[in-house]
């Protein structure tokens, strides 16, 4: 989970720069400007979700509500929601909950659906059981095709990368399973004729593709960010493939982002981090 965060923070000063680099050593890590953003407090807010409401005497439709309230709850009560940047659609769904208490997803394809789902890929002991709570996480809202693909796909990516597949294994199996066309391009190809986005179908492929052709966790991070699209989302999803995949995030950028955390937040990635390892 800490590498998507990381990825989020350490995105988050190019979000809106929309600047390719052909060279990412021009890309500075770790600056002043560097914030956590919505990405991070939904992430939170799944981990919360799997550590605490996870039942199996509950229903598919009671544990959705669960973590809508829980999504409610970060986005609107636990931190300054106006520094986080949701998504207008998503912003007017939670106010909408809190004063109707009515949950009702909105049938988005956003990337939304990608950033949060990291803990999930980390919480299960199968693939099978990834899957189906991935795709819960994005039916509380992203209930459209292609943002359940989104998050299915994200978490599949962790899953396996964590379970000691290789880069070629997880890449046959998510064209196989998601069979986005993206997938099959060159990281220099994408980086060259994408556009900024912020929906599934692009940067869902787009973050796979920048970790596939990267060296460690710090280099995966620095190829979404040289997309110039929704850099914080697609380094949140990168990121969280590389951490799987590298065995962590780098002790210097991991202190640096636990440093732009609040304690409560900190208490909570360390329970989870203890969880997945029982």
């Amino acid at each position: 989970m800490m590498g998507a965060i990381c990825g989020d923070i350490l995105g988050s000063t190019y979000e809106f720069e929309k600047v390719k680099y052909e060279d990412i050593s021009e890309i500075r890590l770790m600056n002043d400007t560097d914030e956590f953003t919505d990405d991070t407090a939904l992430t939170l807010a799944v981990a919360e979700w799997l550590l605490y409401d996870i039942d199996k005497s509950c229903d598919d439709e009671e544990l959705k509500l669960m973590l809508a309230k829980r999504f409610v709850t970060y986005a609107l009560d636990k931190f300054d929601p106006s520094q986080l940047g949701f998504g207008a659609r998503f912003w007017r769904w939670c106010c909408d909950a809190k004063i109707l208490h009515e949950y009702a997803p909105i049938h988005s394809y956003g990337n939304g659906a990608g950033m949060r789902v990291s803990p999930v890929g980390w919480f299960f002991d199968t693939l099978e059981e990834t899957l189906r709570f991935a795709k819960l996480t994005a039916d509380v809202t992203h209930n459209h095709p292609e943002g359940e693909k989104g998050a299915m796909c994200i978490a599949a990516a962790i899953f396996l990368a964590r379970t000691g597949k290789s880069k070629q294994e997880i890449k046959e199996y998510l064209l196989e399973e998601f069979a986005y066309p993206l997938l099959n391009e060159t990281y220099e190809t994408l980086r060259k004729e994408c556009v900024w986005s912020e929906i599934c179908q692009d940067t869902v492929p787009m973050s796979v593709v920048a970790f596939l052709e990267s060296d460690n966790y710090e280099s995966a991070v620095l190829n979404a960010i040289a997309y110039g699209s929704d850099s914080d989302t697609i380094a949140d999803m990168a990121g969280a493939i590389a951490e799987a995949y590298y065995g962590g995030v780098p002790e210097e950028l991991l202190n640096f982002c636990r440093g732009r955390l609040n304690e409560e937040t900190l208490i909570l990635c360390d329970e989870f981090k203890k969880r997945i390892k029982a």
